[in-house]
């Protein structure tokens, strides 16, 4: 008899992992490097959903991330789907910066299976960070009969002072569900924070710095609609711009060739910013759908808007995230 839900220990590329899967998903989450979740397969169709990059995890083959942790989460880049805690952040004892982005995506987290009758399957993880003082439990869950992967999260300040940090997810979706036919769902009233223009000089009033979604400015000077993916090239160009104002944390991608739907949907009140990031060339093809507690890049102006999370001694944030996948 077939179990509707499994979990079974593997290595990938020699990093500890665990595999989730039911009758709609199988999920692969690299617990031996910051939780990232490598591949989600939506089974009906054998369909990959996360971009991967030519040369994926042989880029750290033989690396011991306990010993040797990144120093920045996209050291390497391999794709998938990444949690950066803290994207940046400011406490009383030092500061995390651009360069220093991510430790929880760098070392390895412990955690625990748990099988509840063959109905659902649950991998629980936690992480106390190694030099931002904040620990994270984490769990990652799949149900019989659904096609969604559940996350739900817990943040909490284990140090003597209070902790300002940026918090975001990063998963990066990848082909055959990305192409140029794929429509783009963005929260509906989202406005685009041209965050380039902003950090060339910070004057002015932020509104100056908003536009619409389907016709933000590049740095070269193009406008570029947000709903849709361009196509690869050669030589492709970068795009990144967070949106913000929405009511309800809900995006996705549809492809209407393969008829599949994938949503993203999130608590918007603890991230109510979604980060967007593409790319179109050659090695790296992508629409990431970033959810963030920040539209600002730098901790300071953050603060300075009251744009970020700040923890007080022992205090906790909480946050849920669920990916889902439809196909009519």
């Amino acid at each position: 008899m077939n179990r509707p839900c499994t979990a079974i220990e593997i290595q990938v590329n020699g990093i500890q992992a665990v595999v989730l899967e039911n009758e709609w998903l199988r999920a692969v989450i690299l617990v031996g490097k910051g939780t990232d979740i490598w591949e989600i397969v939506y089974k009906p169709l054998k369909l990959e959903l996360l971009m991967k990059t030519t040369a994926g995890l042989a880029v750290y083959e033989g690396r011991d991330f306990k010993k040797n942790r990144l120093a920045h989460y996209a050291d390497g880049y391999p794709g998938g789907w990444q949690e950066i805690i803290p994207n940046r952040a400011s406490f009383s004892s030092g500061e995390v910066g651009q360069r220093e982005e991510g430790e929880s995506a760098g070392v390895p987290w412990d955690y625990s299976i748990e099988q509840g009758d063959d109905q659902s399957v649950t991998l629980r993880c936690s992480l106390s960070l190694p030099y931002t003082p904040l620990t994270v439990e984490k769990t990652i869950r799949l149900l019989a009969g659904e096609s969604t992967l559940f996350i739900s999260e817990r943040i909490v300040n284990t140090g003597i002072n209070t902790v300002h940090f940026i918090w975001t997810h990063h998963p990066a979706f990848g082909g055959p569900l990305v192409n140029e036919q794929a429509q783009v769902i963005l929260p509906e009233g989202s406005v685009a924070f041209n965050i380039l223009r902003y950090e060339e000089d910070r004057e002015g009033a932020l509104v100056s710095f908003e536009e619409e979604p389907t016709s933000v400015l590049l740095p070269n000077g193009d406008r570029k609609s947000l709903l849709k993916i361009d196509p690869r090239k050669s030589i492709g160009q970068s795009c990144y711009i967070p949106l913000k104002g929405f009511q309800e944390g809900v995006a996705g991608i549809y492809n209407p060739s393969l008829n599949v739907k994938l949503l993203l949907e999130w608590d918007h009140e603890t991230f109510p910013c979604l980060r967007y990031w593409s790319n179109n060339d050659e090695e790296i093809y992508t629409l990431a759908l970033e959810p963030s507690s920040s539209w600002f890049s730098d901790i300071h102006d953050c603060i300075r808007h009251d744009n970020c999370i700040s923890l007080k001694p022992m205090e906790e944030k909480r946050l849920w995230i669920n990916l889902r996948v439809e196909q009519s």
